[in-house]
């Protein structure tokens, strides 16, 4: 049986790339076609948040997280003895940054590269080194796989690469069918609480927001660095009662499933997983228009909002016309789930194995 490993920088973390990696990981391990191996630059946690299944093998290279730079030279013969000792056929690269050890390590072995971008074109040119990375893997790797036609279409015509190159959607979370849970007056935004979130254009958007509708609540789901930034906002904006911080859970769908309206505030996204989640909840969605995802995602003004990349101001407007008018709530929500054969999980699973089978004769 041919053995395809998924190569992340830590398994254990809880996020989206995590997460959809995890659900693609599974699926394939279902089918039976391959072995499936996951191996992570180092584990963090005892165990991964988003459960793998049990017949997946997991590796670490280190005990220690070693941040990209010269220390990772030191992890091409852990990573090349690797690939030779369990003979792996494939590896998935969960972010292009493994593709600077991935490709050296595997040199002459026979095993191919498949480099899973995650973020986009955008994102990769505003750092030195992952610039510098990208522009060496994108012509070495065996295949590519972007998350959106928009970053396909970035690829092509800005790094030209024109072949083995495919977009793969993340697939859209699936639901079992249960009673429909009574809906609160909720604002949901589920992530990691960063910067590249926009966790600041969040907080701009509640003060103009959540004053003017004080039966409402925006819950933010997640944790992460810039929580006490907003733990200081809430006091000093006297919202405590408003802007609820629920920290990290391992049940977000209790949350989506009781939430009105879904808000992504993020500076880039690759193709976002949250608002794929609150499509599944049919959540009309309020995002600002960044360079990929968003778009592929929400129709304006059918299922939701667009709003121009960072202003607040549009984006507290919109929020206010859904949450006063219960009409064009139950509108978006019936037209939510649009084109959602294109995220769903068989079509997911046809394309990566034909990507698979392209691979591996």
């Amino acid at each position: 049986m041919k053995k395809v490993c998924f190569f992340s920088g830590d398994i254990t973390r809880i996020g989206g790339t995590e997460r959809v990696s995890a659900l693609i990981a599974n699926a394939l391990a279902k089918q039976g076609n391959y072995q499936i191996l996951f191996l992570s630059l180092v584990e963090q946690e005892k165990d991964p948040f988003f459960v793998l299944e049990d017949g997946i093998e997991r590796y670490a290279l280190g005990t220690r997280w070693i941040n990209p730079g010269p220390g990772y030279l030191k992890l091409i013969p852990r990573l090349r003895r690797f690939l030779k000792r369990h003979e792996i056929d494939v590896i998935i690269d969960i972010d292009i940054v493994l593709d600077v050890l991935s490709l050296p390590a595997a040199r002459d072995l026979g095993t191919r590269i498949i480099s899973w971008e995650h973020f986009n074109y955008e994102y990769e040119m505003e750092s030195l080194y992952r610039r510098y990375i990208l522009k060496y893997s994108v012509k070495r790797t065996d295949h590519i796989i972007t998350l959106t036609e928009g970053d396909k279409r970035a690829y092509i015509e800005k790094l030209g690469r024109d072949n083995a190159i495919s977009t793969i959607y993340n697939p859209m979370q699936e639901l079992s069918c249960e009673e429909e849970p009574e809906k609160e007056n909720w604002l949901i935004t589920v992530g990691r609480l960063i910067h590249r979130k926009g966790m600041d254009f969040l907080a701009e958007v509640a003060r103009r927001v959540l004053p003017d509708n004080p039966n409402w609540k925006w819950l933010v789901v997640g944790d992460g660095e810039e929580q006490t930034f907003l733990e200081e906002f809430i006091e000093k904006n006297r919202l405590e009662d408003q802007l609820i911080l629920t920290g990290r859970t391992e049940d977000v769908f209790a949350y989506l499933k009781k939430a009105k309206i879904y808000v992504m505030t993020s500076r880039i996204e690759g193709l976002p997983m949250c608002l794929l989640e609150a499509k599944a909840f049919q959540l009309p969605s309020v995002s600002f228009d960044i360079p990929t995802g968003p778009n592929e995602i929400i129709e304006d003004d059918v299922n939701g909002y667009l709003i121009k990349a960072f202003d607040c101001e549009d984006m507290a407007q919109k929020l206010n016309m859904l949450m006063k008018n219960d009409n064009l709530r139950k509108q978006f929500s019936e037209q939510a789930q649009n084109n959602m054969w294109k995220f769903q999980m068989e079509s997911i699973m046809s394309n990566w194995n034909t990507v698979l089978e392209a691979l591996l004769g």
